[in-house]
């Protein structure tokens, strides 16, 4: 039938129209354009001489946009294959239902195959309506280990990790990395990574960046391209001694930089390994007095710092919502910023290496984290110690320098007790002190309330650091989750009690954390009670997502005599606006009696 001769059936149609991706369209276009309509499209007799197509509306909505391109006439023969009406619904459910799509692993094959018989990837790409990318890809697959290939038919391999094994050309790779794969972390990312050993990324590693991937393939080396990536100037080096080869002949102008400023030695590195050079001394910059230009530039910065200090802080404390002070802060904040460069710049100047320590130090030239060259600075080989100390000592005993700015490594001494024998001594005198400390109760309640007193105001604001524990007992503040709980804490009455003798004790104990316990011990019994009494009620915790049945604070409220008519009452907020209205009858009528409830609407 022509073409122009046919038109879509809306009632004997089982696909529903637009359901169909438009990529998938696309490719059956140009599949139609280079080997024609292979299978015929089942049609019925319609109006006025055309036939209504009902089954077949992807080879017509080709066909259709190949001729609204002038790729092939209106009127171009199509294969057809006439019903009778009462059959055209049960024709169109058939073809659909009965069709077996191909397996992906054949699909693949199919294009090997196309490759092999002498077809440019082109000319197949053009065939399909797809990219030349994706049959480049395609022949990939193709290629994996038939052994792997066989358990991706079977579904044991995913496509997602089958990209990955057909990165890598080695089929006993493939086969080696996969089997030796737990079955339980067989994901793409763990794959990738294991294929990938002993190969350099070119666009993460820092000395591939650095010599660069079109240098590193001028001078021959040998790379693989991963055509799964969506990066496509992506590839995996495969030479490292090249690559390091070509870094330190790189680098070798900016050494010759370096030398030139008067080291005793410069060392060239592809990459700077820190375990290297854990023997080796470090010399650092002194800093040398400004002469008058500098120490004037830096007084004007100074002040003029100050100055605009003084604007900014004007305008913070201006009350009020202005945008033109919004404006002009920010202006004025850009400013500073700009001077305090300045300033640093001539700072940074006035710190220099001692050019007389400098003849006994060298340098290492390498490739940093960002793929630049770096120097790392005034390193003193094990050998140069003695000359350096010596040096050192006559700077100082002519300018005034100390050998502080020279740091050797501490030599290795020999412990006087094994790790064994430490043990069983430390074991020894924990057992003394459990001994001694059961005679005094003093003692033991003084050190438990200073323990407990570091892990809870461990994140004062005074800074307190993580304390040694002496006792295997710990402690959490619950004061964070009562604020997550109820975002209404601050207004609590029981809040602000515990928070004023938090403020309280944070006042009165010693700044030192270390300096608790000998503290506690000079203080009379009943202080230390009382610090151990709020240190215990900070920790009590009992927050419920649910109505429990009862509570685990239920024996310490009765024993406290709780009565929650002192802490807390019911209002709008904190109660009734987050129940029902029958909820709130039940509550007034059990807390007062059935006539305070009455006038509540129901």
């Amino acid at each position: 039938m022509p073409l122009n001769k046919l038109v879509l059936s809306e009632e004997r149609q089982v696909r529903p129209q637009g359901s169909t991706p438009k990529l998938s369209i696309a490719e059956l276009a140009a599949s139609i354009k280079d080997s024609g309509v292979l299978q015929n499209l089942i049609v019925v007799k319609g109006a006025r001489g055309m036939y209504e197509v009902c089954a077949g509306g992807r080879r017509l909505e080709a066909l259709a946009a190949l001729a609204q391109a002038d790729d092939i006439p209106e009127n171009y023969p199509v294969p057809v294959l006439i019903v009778p009406a009462d059959k055209a619904l049960i024709a169109s459910l058939a073809e659909n239902v009965f069709h077996i799509p191909m397996h992906p692993a054949d699909e693949y094959v199919a294009f090997a195959k196309l490759i092999d018989a002498g077809k440019s990837v082109e000319d197949v790409a053009a065939a399909f309506g797809v990219t030349p990318l994706v049959v480049k890809r395609r022949m990939k697959l193709a290629a994996v280990s038939p052994r792997l290939m066989a358990q991706f038919r079977e579904g044991q391999i995913g496509l997602d990790c089958l990209m990955v094994l057909a990165s890598c050309d080695d089929h006993a790779r493939q086969e080696q990395v996969w089997t030796g794969m737990p079955t339980w972390n067989r994901r793409p990312d763990y794959l990738r990574q294991l294929l990938t050993q002993g190969e350099i990324e070119s666009d993460t590693d820092p000395v591939a960046r650095y010599v660069t991937l079109k240098a590193y393939e001028k001078a021959g080396g040998e790379l693989r391209r991963d055509l799964f990536s969506d990066d496509d100037k992506k590839a995996y080096l495969l030479d490292a001694a090249l690559l390091d080869s070509l870094a330190t002949d790189k680098l070798r102008k900016k050494a010759r930089q370096v030398a030139a400023e008067g080291w005793k030695w410069v060392d060239v590195r592809a990459r700077y390994v820190f375990e290297e050079f854990v023997k080796f001394g470090e010399l650092r910059k002194t800093r040398r007095t400004p002469d008058d230009e500098e120490a004037g530039a830096m007084a004007g910065l100074r002040s003029q710092l100050d100055t605009l200090q003084a604007r900014m802080d004007a305008l913070q404390e201006h009350e009020g919502d202005d945008e033109n002070d919004d404006r002009e802060f920010l202006k004025l904040e850009a400013e500073a910023e700009v001077l305090e460069a300045q300033l640093k710049t001539l700072q940074d100047a006035l710190c220099v290496w001692p050019p007389e320590l400098m003849a006994q130090a060298g340098c290492v030239v390498f490739v940093g984290s960002r793929g630049t060259a770096e120097v790392k600075y005034g390193l003193v080989r094990p050998d140069d110690r003695s000359g350096m100390a010596d040096a050192a000592r006559q700077a100082s005993e002519a300018e005034g320098a100390g050998e502080s700015v020279v740091s050797m490594p501490s030599g290795k001494t020999r412990p006087v007790h094994s790790e064994k024998l430490t043990r069983r001594l430390t074991a020894h005198r924990v057992a003394a002190v459990q001994a001694e400390l059961t005679a005094r109760p003093d003692v033991a309640l003084a050190a438990l309330t200073a323990q407990l007193a570091q892990l809870i105001f461990r994140d004062d604001a005074r800074g307190y650091q993580r304390p040694e524990t002496v006792f295997a007992i710990t402690a959490a503040d619950s004061q964070s989750d009562l604020q997550a709980a109820a975002e209404d804490m601050q207004g609590s009455a029981g809040w602000a009690r515990v928070q004023a003798e938090r403020t309280s004790w944070a006042a009165r104990l010693p700044q030192e954390m270390d300096q608790v316990f000998p503290w506690l011990l000079t203080q009379e019994q009943a202080t230390v009670i009382q610090l151990l009494t709020f240190t215990v009620a900070v920790t009590v915790t009992g927050i419920y997502g649910t109505e429990p049945e009862r509570q685990r604070t239920d024996a310490l409220a009765a024993a406290l005599g709780l009565d929650m008519n002192k802490w807390w009452a019911a209002t709008s907020a904190s109660y009734f606006s987050h129940v029902s209205k029958a909820r709130i009858l039940d509550v007034v009528t059990e807390a007062v009696d059935v006539n305070a409830a009455s006038p509540w609407p129901r």
